[in-house]
């Protein structure tokens, strides 16, 4: 067996295991599907290339050339079809693909023709090589040209790519040049040019480099697929061992039973000891190699149903710590709260890591910072990367101290913990004991998890401040109580009465804030996980839409649960807004008109934003500023049928003012004034016109635009002549 033979086996046993592994590891995806064809084209190519050097006549060499053509053929059409599906451009380039497919068919089918391979002749130290037919020429050019398109189109796609999907195309890039520049070797004895296929090699490279690309950088998230693959090999021999040893041990005997009955016996045992085999390998493999095998819902489903159960602050971040640890398989886990009031962050619960290490990540604020803004974990492997692709000088020397500190606490990620838009903690990961590093599927989890767990976490420290609330309320009831009893003679009923009000108000609160907020919040999380096809795909689109619908309608009512938490925290005098210094107001506006122009859009009105060059910056807590200011021009829309709302900025010497001016229903005289006191009512016209209103936000507004110290009115020359909402805000004072 020479050179040749050996190199083409090992690329066609390189090829069918990579090849089924991808497909395996997600069966519904697109681009695996795509990439198990690529290599499917590339194993054919392979075995019948060993199969042809092997050949000892004329007629089994043509014939086994003829079939590597027929896997050759449709590399170049499938190989590109895969990179397109992968970077998400199949349709950008559809024309490219159709055009492919039916010239390559066409070349498949007169393959197995003289028109394609011609007959076989001795050349060089081959003794049996093809000859080109008169479609072989055509075939070759559109071949080149497919290759060439490849690389050139993975060179664009380079420059422009960030992050991961920069470093996957990187290596990606490398081995198609090297594959197709080894590859074409192949071609030249074709046209007698003596130049041998010392190339051969290098498929088995382009797909090495690919496992390589897979394992580091999650291409496809293979890794997973491979160790679970090796746990069914094991168990899959161990039950096939057992039959063997059966069926040994039957031959021993005196009188052997019959194959008839032999062979039942032991496919039913085999299929008996299946699965125990199975759970054993995952156990050993877990413990002695720390290779870890979970359901991403089954995780889900077990710690949400605990975390519901849990309201002591305490215990569930001990819970979360202990299933991350246990799940994972990892050596160091930390769950880090934020003081509202400060911004510092205390350690809550901690397990490897130094009390002092885990303070220092978020000592200067840049990673909360920076987490705000992306919305993702941060992985320490990645960070090289972020570096890398970041123009900005300062942030990226900040990234290079963040990489450095989790280089020396050997933290390996930093999971943030959101309430609404604002971060309220963070679960900071060790490594994994088996070394590998996180996968995808990991990524989804942990993002899945911080979900649940920040609702919990609130949850908890909401059910705190209830309770600490109730005994000072407490408190102060028997001091008045005291007062009312040497002063009146009711006192025992008036004592009676606001002990119920205040038992009545605590209970309402932690009801609203638990058992409505967490179960909704809930709803929302496996809503997304179903509409992203986590528990197959939805094929009914009429389900679909109404999946759609009843997601819309669960987060309307979290907003009501959220808003309704708010109402009574202002009410109860407690300290909602969060300030910090130097905050953008453009941004904010910014956001808010993009988020409520489909609305105006779909209206037929217009929206738009007027603001001067220069706008200051002022101190505030984004998020419920920009709620406030978000209920305001989302009621001008509402009850605007006809023109529109113009949304104006203007700067005085210590105030920035907000204007909100539409050319909807006005309102009268008698109603301006008591715009901003009133809960829960609405004016008659109002309510005609959009029957689903709360008669809250106007509400919350003004108690938001109060606690930032600033001002909030309305002016209107009377029904049907529009109305002009002001906010004043003082320029960071």
């Amino acid at each position: 067996m020479g050179f040749y033979a050996i190199t083409a086996l090992i690329n066609g046993i390189t090829s069918s295991i990579l090849g089924p592994l991808v497909y395996l590891k997600n069966r519904k995806r697109f681009t695996n599907k795509l990439f198990a064809l690529f290599c499917l084209s590339v194993a054919i190519w392979s075995y019948a290339y060993f199969l042809w050097q092997i050949s000892s006549t004329e007629f089994f060499a043509l014939f086994w050339c003829r079939v590597l053509m027929a896997g050759a053929i449709f590399i170049p059409i499938f190989y590109l079809h895969f990179i397109l599906s992968w970077v998400q451009k199949t349709k950008e380039k559809k024309k490219y693909l159709i055009f492919g497919y039916l010239i390559f068919i066409f070349f498949f089918f007169s393959n197995f023709t003289s028109l394609f391979v011609n007959n076989v002749s001795p050349k060089l130290v081959f003794s049996f090589w093809p000859n080109p037919g008169i479609l072989y020429h055509p075939f070759l050019v559109l071949w080149i040209f497919y290759a060439v398109y490849i690389i050139y189109f993975l060179i664009k796609e380079l420059r422009t790519a960030i992050g991961i999907l920069r470093s996957q195309l990187r290596y990606i890039l490398i081995g198609t040049i090297v594959g197709v520049v080894g590859g074409m070797t192949n071609y030249f004895l074709w046209y007698d040019i003596p130049i041998p296929p010392l190339g051969n090699w290098t498929s088995t490279f382009y797909v090495a480099i690919i496992s390589y690309a897979i394992v580091k950088y999650r291409l496809m998230d293979i890794r997973v697929a491979i160790g679970k693959t090796a746990v069914y090999i094991f168990s899959f021999a161990t039950v096939v061992g057992f039959g063997l040893l059966l069926a040994f041990l039957n031959n021993l005997l005196a009188n052997p039973f019959p194959y008839y009955i032999v062979f039942p016996f032991v496919t039913f045992f085999g299929a008996l000891i299946f699965k125990p085999c199975l759970k054993l390998y995952e156990k050993l493999a877990s413990r002695y190699f720390y290779y870890t095998f979970y359901s991403h819902q089954k995780v889900l489903g077990e710690l949400g149903e605990k975390l519901t159960s849990v309201l002591e602050l305490g215990k569930l971040t001990s819970l979360i710590a202990d299933t991350l640890i246990k799940t994972m398989k990892l050596d160091k886990t930390g769950v880090l709260l934020r003081e509202p009031k400060t911004g510092d962050y205390r350690i809550q619960k901690i397990i490897g890591f130094k009390e002092e290490n885990g303070i220092s990540l978020v000592r200067d604020n840049f990673l909360t910072a920076y987490l705000q803004r992306t919305r993702k974990p941060v992985v320490y492997e990645e960070l090289g990367l972020a570096i890398r692709d970041i123009k900005d000088k300062t942030e990226k020397e900040k990234l290079e101290d963040l990489r450095a500190n989790m280089k020396r606490i050997e933290a390996k990620l930093c999971l943030p913990l959101f309430r609404e838009n604002e971060i309220m903690g963070m679960i900071v990961l060790g490594r994994k004991l088996s070394g590998e590093p996180y996968s995808k599927q990991d990524i989804q989890l942990l993002t899945a998890l911080s979900n649940q767990a920040s609702i919990a976490l609130e949850n908890a420290n909401l059910y705190a401040q209830v309770q600490d609330l109730s005994q000072n309320l407490q408190k102060k009831v028997d001091e008045q109580t005291e007062e009312i009893r040497r002063a009146y003679e009711v006192e025992k009923k008036a004592r009676k009465e606001l002990e119920r009000l205040d038992k009545a108000k605590s209970q309402f609160m932690l009801a609203t804030q638990h058992h409505l907020r967490t179960p909704l919040t809930s709803m929302q999380g496996y809503l997304d996980l179903i509409l992203q096809g986590s528990f197959g795909k939805i094929i009914n689109k009429k389900v679909k839409e109404k999946l759609i619908r009843f997601k819309t309608s669960t987060k309307n009512l979290i907003n009501i649960v959220e808003e309704i938490l708010n109402i009574s925290q202002f009410q109860l005098g407690r300290k909602v807004v969060s300030f910090e210094s130097n905050v953008p107001i453009e941004p904010i506006l910014e956001e808010i008109i993009s988020e409520l122009m489909p609305e105006a859009e779909k209206k037929g009105i217009y929206l738009k934003l007027e603001k001067p060059e220069k706008l200051p910056k002022i101190r505030a807590d984004a998020p419920k500023l920009k709620m406030a200011i978000f209920n305001i021009i989302d009621n001008a829309i509402k009850y605007t049928e006809k023109g529109g709302v113009t949304v104006k900025l203007e700067v005085t010497d210590s105030n920035l003012r907000i204007l909100t001016k539409d050319t909807g229903i006005g309102i009268g005289k008698e109603q301006v004034k008591n715009l901003f006191d009133k809960l829960f009512e609405r004016g008659e016209k109002a309510q005609k016109l959009f029957t689903t209103g709360r008669g809250i936000g106007l509400f919350i507004a003004s108690k938001i635009i109060q606690a930032h110290h600033g001002k909030i009115w309305a002016e209107s020359e009377g029904p049907g002549k529009g109305s002009t909402f002001y906010i004043e805000l003082p320029i960071n004072q």
